[in-house]
C-alpha cells in the first residue's frame, strides 16, 4: 500500500479515482451479482466518459466537508491519536481499486497502519449509531477496504460527528482486523470483480 498526495475533492483526486472501485463502492463491488453489474457498468462508463466536477455537490456532501476537519479533531483528541491527510490509497495488487480516508497513521518507519472514516449524519442518524454502539452495516465495507487492500494495516477508525447535538455530538469505534474474518474471501471477490469490469472495458474499446 502507498500515498498519493493530493488534494481530496480536485480535479486531480476525481481523474484518479475514475472508473475505479473505491471504499464507498466497495459494497456493490461484493455484492450479488445483480448489484455487481449495476456498478460495472457505470464503472466502465465512468472510463469511457470525462469527470464530471458536479458529482461532488449536494447538501449533505458539503457538510461533510465543512465538518469533516472538526469530526477528525475531536476524534483525535478522544483516541490520543494524530492522523495525517492524504488524497489516496492503492495497491499494486489491486489496480483500479482506491480508498480517499480522511486520514491516515503512520508508524515510525513510515508505515500506514491506520486511518479513520468520518461521517457527518443527520441528528436522528447519529443518535441511531449511539444506541447500537456499532458500525452501521452501510459503512462497514468502507472500513474493511483498508485491511482488504493491505496487511500492514492494524487498525481503523469510524467517527460520526454531529454538531448539533450538544450532548454526544461524537461517536467513535475502532475496529481491527480481528474483527474481520472474511478478508480472504473479500479479495478474492474484489479481484474477479475487477477483472470482469475490465474485460468488459476491453470489449467496448478494441
Amino acid at each position: 500500500m502507498y500515498k498519493v498526495d493530493m488534494e481530496q475533492k480536485s480535479l486531480d483526486w476525481l481523474k484518479a479515482r475514475h472508473g475505479n472501485v473505491t471504499g464507498t463502492s466497495l459494497s456493490s463491488a461484493l455484492g450479488t451479482p445483480a448489484v455487481q453489474k449495476t456498478l460495472m457498468y457505470s464503472l466502465i462508463a465512468d472510463r469511457m466518459t470525462e469527470v464530471q466536477m458536479s458529482d461532488l455537490s449536494s447538501p449533505a456532501i458539503d457538510r461533510g466537508n465543512e465538518l469533516e476537519p472538526f469530526a477528525i479533531k475531536a476524534t483525535s483528541a478522544e483516541i490520543a491519536i494524530d492522523f495525517e491527510e492524504t488524497g489516496l490509497l492503492l495497491d499494486d495488487k489491486y489496480p483500479r481499486f482506491s480508498i480517499s480516508p480522511d486520514g491516515i497513521f503512520e508508524d515510525e518507519n513510515g508505515l500506514i497502519i491506520g486511518g479513520i472514516e468520518t461521517k457527518c449524519p443527520n441528528s436522528k442518524k447519529h443518535v441511531e449509531y449511539l444506541i447500537k454502539d456499532e458500525i452501521p452495516k452501510e459503512y462497514l465495507n468502507q472500513v474493511k477496504a483498508p485491511f482488504i487492500m493491505s496487511d500492514d494495516i492494524t487498525f481503523w477508525v469510524f467517527a460520526s460527528f454531529d454538531d448539533r447535538n450538544y450532548e454526544r455530538p461524537l461517536f467513535v469505534k475502532t475496529v481491527t482486523r480481528d474483527d474481520f474474518d472474511d478478508i480472504d474471501e473479500c479479495r478474492e471477490k474484489l479481484l474477479k470483480f475487477l477483472d470482469v469490469v475490465n474485460d468488459g472495458h476491453m470489449d467496448l474499446t478494441f
